[in-house]
């Protein structure tokens, strides 16, 4: 018998059917394209227990996803479900495994192509189905843990999103008897610098008046390669995209590269907002770092304004794209020091932050350990697959993570 397989032992390969324009978005079923989400339709065309691979991809980075349900795929999509002897999960780990070498065998320029030939031409290493159904257990483990505190972390976030828009959008914080402001009949007046009406006495102020210290990021020369690989976070636009806290970079600096650029470090808590590229992508730091020069940091001297900017600049960007229609493409220092806002009274936002600071920090906790989680189960892949890690040898943590919710199917890469 053969030390190894190819996926085409294991699996049976089809393409999806489903053409782009043929579907209405918001329904019930997940759409798999070449995206690295699906998106949710009104059809769908299978229901079974698959992997989807993504065909194509501009950067090269075919997107993995783990499915058990009814669903639909673009045609681009490969859609693989499992032979007698072959266990499904293992095979989801063994791709994930060689993500890097699909990327390099990939075909074409401008977008990269995966090719029928080059998925049937990859090898696994061959285990008995119990060896495979044991270390796919350890590995799923570790992601269901993760997915269910990104759960967690969206409901959680979603929460604070409510009593924000009910304080600051609808003006229906507690009065002084404890009753909604706007509905109890508070009284309002109008504001000719945000063409709306606002709580009396309230104030309407440009951010550096709300907060002053805003740092623009820089990028240290990526010639003197003694700069980067260290353990200073150097914050980008994709470090912030989705999460609340930037728990981990794609991009670190060393102590020697900071220090070129001493006055770009911004500290713990600090909020940092992208304005060039993908504008209004609004997180957290949770560690001493520095940004790049896309993105713009508030460094807070009140704690009670941290929570209420994090969630009006959202707001910020989100309305006026959609006001004018259009997106921002680029925003200074200046521009967006400028940004004008409402300023509630101090008390009111320590009423607010005091509710909103376990939930906070529930989500902060949940994106570090995700990101231990994540470092573990990086680690785990390779050197389960390549037997050099026995599932017995296994690190403790992994094993302790059955509290997980044993009914999540999903993962991605």
């Amino acid at each position: 018998m053969s030390d190894f397989f190819t996926l085409t032992d294991a699996c049976n390969i089809k393409t999806g059917k489903l053409d782009a324009n043929a579907y209405v978005e918001g329904g019930e079923f997940p759409f798999f394209t070449c995206a690295e989400n699906p998106i949710a339709i009104d059809t769908y065309e299978y229901d079974d227990d698959v992997i989807l691979v993504a065909g194509n991809n501009a950067q090269g980075n075919f997107h993995l996803n783990r499915f058990h349900g009814k669903f639909n795929a673009y045609q681009r999509t490969y859609i693989l479900t499992k032979k007698n002897g072959y266990d499904l999960d293992y095979i989801f780990y063994a791709l994930k495994l060689e993500l890097k070498r699909l990327k390099e065998h990939s075909q074409g320029s401008q977008t990269k192509f995966l090719t029928m030939p080059i998925l049937t031409n990859l090898t696994f290493v061959k285990r008995k189905l119990h060896e495979q159904q044991q270390i796919a257990t350890i590995l799923s483990l570790l992601d269901k843990k993760i997915e269910l505190n990104n759960r967690i972390n969206q409901k959680l976030e979603t929460m604070a999103k409510t009593l924000y828009d009910y304080w600051f959008v609808q003006f229906d914080f507690p009065d002084t008897n404890g009753k909604p402001y706007k509905r109890s009949g508070g009284k309002m007046v109008y504001s000719e610098e945000l063409k709306r009406e606002i709580p009396d006495g309230w104030e309407v102020k440009e951010l550096s008046d709300i907060e002053s210290n805003i740092v623009t990021g820089k990028t240290p020369s990526t010639k003197q390669k003694e700069y980067y690989d260290g353990n200073i976070p150097f914050i980008s636009i994709g470090d912030i995209r989705g999460n609340m806290h930037v728990a981990s970079t794609e991009a670190t600096l060393t102590e020697l590269g900071a220090e070129s650029q001493v006055k770009k470090y911004i500290p713990k808590g600090s909020i940092c907002v992208t304005c060039i590229a993908s504008p209004g992508l609004v997180g957290f730091a949770t560690e001493d770092s520095q940004t790049n020069q896309q993105i713009n940091s508030i460094v807070c001297d009140k704690f009670e304004n941290r929570y209420y900017l994090y969630f009006a600049l959202k707001d910020y960007f989100k309305f006026s794209s959609a006001k004018t229609g259009n997106t921002f493409a680029n925003m200074n220092k200046q521009d967006f020091s400028e940004i004008t806002l409402v300023d509630p009274p101090n008390e009111i936002l320590k009423q607010f932050s005091k509710i909103l600071k376990p939930s906070i920090e529930k989500i902060l906790n949940n994106s570090l350990e995700n990101q231990k989680l994540t470092q573990l189960r990086d680690w785990l892949l390779p050197m389960l697959m390549n037997g050099q890690v026995k599932v017995g040898d296994a690190p403790q943590e992994a094993e302790e993570l059955m509290v997980a919710e044993p009914s999540v199917r999903y993962g991605k890469n």
